[in-house]
């Protein structure tokens, strides 16, 4: 074999040399690429998952604090191990819990409800025994009841009760009778409803204390005393007499309706009452 043979020979080797190495490198690029794929597909799935539980278990914890979220927990920390039907299977199983729980609060009674919790206030807060919507036991209400000077004796025994019963939830429901008491001035029922609200977080510090809105009068009740028309500013002193002394302000002015005012145009019939008690548990998360 001449030497010009033998360099082409040489030439051929250095050449297939070259490409084989490239061609590896490519492959094994291309084979990394895909696994990258596969691992960021996966992470994606397994993030879609952790936040739609995530999401879930929030709204529950959010909803209703007193339930028991170890489960969704539990599911969280497994997520890793799961494949995407086990996750939508959890998804499922935590759903129908949820209305499960929601069912069975609605249909809980009011009396069991309120069972650790106290009412305060006047005729119209005696509905809620006489109608037989709450236990007259978690009631104290009295006729002529109010927080301005008057017959302050009566107010002094719901205070006293309250003091003795320590309930978890004391609800508050004065102001009807401190309109007329107060001639239609709300800076002095503010005045006077403060010591009030400040003596009872003293003396229960551990109790949740909520303040009722008064109820808007029928036009009927108002064209035989017009102080009545003065209850929306009432209640807006109220509101923010609560924020200052930091309990909460109940507003039930949207529960009433005409249907529900018996013939003076100030007290309540049996409706109102039922609503009334949803929306006190409502906002105190009973």
């Amino acid at each position: 074999m001449d030497i010009e043979s033998k360099t082409s020979i040489y030439e051929e080797k250095e050449e297939t040399q070259e490409v084989n190495p490239e061609e590896q490198k490519s492959e094994i690029k291309s084979e990394k690429e895909k696994e990258k794929d596969r691992v960021l597909q996966t992470a994606v799935i397994v993030a879609v998952a952790i936040l739609v539980i995530g999401g879930i278990t929030v709204a529950r914890r959010l909803s209703n604090p007193q339930k028991d979220t170890k489960k969704g927990t539990e599911i969280l920390k497994t997520m890793d191990e799961m494949d995407v039907s086990k996750v939508d299977k959890k998804i499922k199983e935590l759903e129908t819990q949820e209305r499960e729980a929601e069912q069975d609060a609605e249909e809980q009674p009011a009396s069991e409800k309120f069972a650790d919790c106290l009412v305060l206030g006047d005729s119209i807060t005696q509905g809620l025994y006489e109608y037989g919507v709450l236990d007259q036991a978690n009631v104290q209400a009295d006729r002529g009841a109010g927080v301005s000077a008057g017959d302050n004796e009566k107010l002094a025994d719901h205070i006293a009760r309250a003091k003795e019963m320590k309930p978890s939830v004391l609800f508050l429901s004065y102001g009807m009778n401190d309109v007329g008491a107060q001639n239609g001035d709300a800076d002095g029922f503010i005045k006077a409803y403060r010591p009030v609200i400040r003596d009872l977080k003293k003396s229960l510090p551990d109790t949740k204390i909520y303040v009722n809105s008064i109820l808007p009068t029928a036009q009927i009740a108002i064209d035989q005393n017009s102080v009545y028309a003065k209850i929306p500013e009432f209640n807006q002193k109220l509101k923010k007499l609560c924020e200052k002394e930091k309990v909460t302000f109940i507003d039930n002015t949207e529960l009433v309706k005409q249907e529900y005012y018996a013939g003076d145009g100030i007290h309540m019939s049996t409706g109102y009452y039922k609503a009334w008690v949803n929306h006190m548990a409502e906002v105190a998360e009973l």
